[in-house]
């Protein structure tokens, strides 16, 4: 085959190119610039770390020089120590010339043990720091050849090149003395304090005492720096389980790498998949043995690792919380930045994302008690990106106030890094994905046997919520188009009088009931069409639905809900539960049987009811509005 057609930059159609947007050779040169990008940090990056460890080298070499120039003058007999005893020679003999004196010097002299290993461990510290200073320079210089550009006939010769100089890098384990140099370094630093433990035990207890706590504490740092990463790791993936129905919280990488710590990780990860009985103890207790015992290449793919091995469910269960907490991390340090909304409103497109308005109000923009009681939309989103103060004091204006001010989920901050953000963000959503295609036949009974699970793992007393279920996905079932799920959804009535009788009496602060309030009385006040049919919510057409509602109002009276029982200054707060009542009354005012609250006259309406329905059975006659104006239905409590 002819070469001609195999080259990379041979000459393709011109119409391919021109239909592409883009000149044939610019692929190549793409490729290429990657690549050489690829190259260039990585090889900065060595520099970078070997220019520190060059100046730390040279301070270090200077200290050390200090100190040798004083110690190694131990090993020689001292001038003035011979001086003094021909003094004392003299004076005897002149005292008494009949004393016999030996000749000063005569004897050989010995230094002192401690001398010699002082002086040992010093000069060994001095001669590692400059060896150390010497790999750094000779590493300079290799990656300076390795980065030198060369003119070549081709683009896919000179990746070609790159290639073959890549691969010569790890063949001869330049990497490897590169990390080597800080390494030799740090051991040199060892070794001086060896040294200086060693002279101020011959000196002084009081002075060795001082010195072995400083010198025991940098050690200890740099020991536990050293082996922490590797234990985190092994533990991380040991613990780390496939077959968990609900994730724990965040897995975080520790960030204390350095090349004695993965050299640590390697050995530990080695010990593991030598010891056969420790491999067998650890299937048997349900560990992951084979990911602890096989580490990644180098520090960052052990890092991505981490981030795929955390959602490991199908969607909607796999959020990629990672994500998730990195958009909630940047939209709270960047969004009040003019200059990056539009690149939020970009971003934060639900449907790009591929999640739902009510996940990313609550998970990024941490809007949970909103989410309890609102339905979010993409516009809410955008809103919320474009100028977040207003978008929140829009959602304060008139009853919305209560759903604002409702007490919020006990959840810490930042949300995302505890279990119980973690696992109530993949409820929320899984309910929220269950009303995508429902069914009369699953999806309440998913819905149910998920709420039962909730429950179950105690995630409803974890979040300090008598109401734990958002009101947007019981009143779309109530309010389905089909008949059959609104009949079954009759069910979670239950689900909300529970809810409500955890509260034992009257108003607390933040009261849930309020705020449930203002969305019932919106959701009562719906009218739905489909294909030319009007219909309306469940709870006006069915009995069960109207009984529920004389329940809520039997308790609104029972507990005085309608009066004001918290100290509140604020001016608005009387007119502002008088306008609920009033609503309230509104709404209900086809439901028969309800008794008056006082201060507040109304007038009940009393329809024909259909008094052959079953117990919680919906009355197909009234499924159509003839029983309430299309007026008063229409009018929707502003949230």
């Amino acid at each position: 085959m002819s070469t001609e057609h195999n080259s990379p930059d041979r000459q393709p159609p011109q119409n391919q190119g021109s239909a592409r947007g883009y000149t044939p050779v610019e692929p190549w040169e793409a490729l290429l610039k990657v690549v050489n990008q690829y190259d260039e940090d990585m090889v900065k990056n060595w520099k970078e770390d070997l220019d520190t460890l060059l100046v730390f080298a040279g301070l270090f070499s200077a200290v050390v020089t200090a100190f040798v120039i004083e110690s190694y003058q131990w090993l020689s007999e001292d001038p003035a120590d011979v001086t003094v005893v021909l003094l004392k020679q003299i004076s005897q003999q002149l005292r008494d010339q009949s004393v016999d004196v030996t000749e000063a010097g005569s004897g050989d002299f010995r230094p002192e043990t401690s001398s010699v290993l002082i002086n040992c461990l010093w000069f060994l510290s001095l001669i590692l720091a400059l060896v150390s200073s010497l790999l750094a320079l000779l590493c300079k210089e290799w990656l300076r050849e390795h980065m030198r550009d060369i003119h070549t006939g081709t683009s896919l010769e000179t990746l070609a090149l790159r290639q073959l100089r890549r691969d010569s890098l790890d063949k001869w384990r330049v990497p490897e003395l590169v990390a080597t140099t800080p390494i030799l370094l740090e051991l040199a630093l060892m070794f001086f304090f060896a040294g200086i433990l060693y002279l101020s035990w011959t000196r002084h207890f009081a002075l060795f005492l001082v010195c072995m706590i400083a010198v025991g504490l940098g050690t200890g740092l740099y020991v536990t720096t050293t082996f922490l990463p590797s234990l985190v790791n092994i533990y991380m993936d040991l613990t780390d389980k496939v077959d968990v129905s609900i994730p724990g919280p965040l897995r975080l990488i520790c960030p204390y790498k350095s090349p004695q710590a993965w050299a640590a990780y390697h050995f530990f990860c080695m010990l593991i998949r030598q010891l056969p009985f420790l491999k067998s103890s650890l299937l048997k207790r349900g560990y992951n043995w084979r990911v602890a015992a096989s580490p990644a290449r180098d520090w960052p793919l052990s890092d991505m690792r981490v981030l795929a091995a955390f959602d490991k469910k199908p969607p909607p269960l796999n959020l990629n919380m990672y994500k998730l907490r990195a958009l909630e991390w940047a939209a709270r340090m960047f969004q009040a930045s003019p200059s990056m909304v539009p690149h939020f409103q970009d971003i934060m497109q639900p449907s790009s994302l591929g999640l739902r308005p009510s996940v990313v109000m609550s998970a990024i923009f941490n809007h949970w008690t909103l989410a309890m009681w609102r339905d979010f939309t993409a516009l809410d989103v955008q809103n919320e990106v474009q100028d977040m103060n207003q978008f929140q004091e829009s959602m304060r204006q008139e009853l919305g106030w209560y759903t604002v001010f409702s007490r919020s989920p006990n959840i810490s901050s930042p949300v995302l890094h505890s279990r119980i953000g973690i696992q109530m963000t993949i409820f929320y959503n899984y309910w929220h994905s269950l009303l995508d295609d429902a069914s009369p036949n699953t999806t309440v009974r998913e819905l149910q046997s998920s709420i039962s699970y909730f429950r179950e793992i105690g995630l409803n007393k974890a979040i300090g919520l008598r109401f734990f279920i958002p009101f947007s996905i019981i009143g779309k079932l109530w309010a389905h188009p089909s008949c059959e799920v609104r009949q079954e959804s009759l069910s979670l009535i239950q689900e909300c009088k529970d809810s409500w009788n955890a509260y034992p009496g009257p108003e607390e602060r933040g009261d849930e009931r309020l705020a449930f309030l203002v969305v019932l009385v919106n959701h009562l006040k719906q009218v739905n069409q489909v294909n030319g049919k009007t219909y309306c919510s469940c709870l006006l057409t069915s009995p069960a639905g109207r009984h529920f509602i004389r329940f809520i109002h039997e308790r609104i009276i029972q507990h005085q809900l309608f009066k004001l029982r918290i100290l509140d200054y604020d001016p608005n707060a009387q007119g502002r539960r008088d306008m609920l009542m009033k609503e309230w009354i509104m709404a209900t005012q086809s439901i028969d049987g309800l008794a008056p609250i006082s201060g507040h006259q109304h007038e009940v309406a009393h329809p024909v009811l259909d008094r052959g329905a079953g117990p919680g059975q919906e009355n197909s006659d009234s499924v159509e509005l003839h029983q309430r104006s299309p007026q008063n239905a229409a009018q929707n409590v502003p949230v």
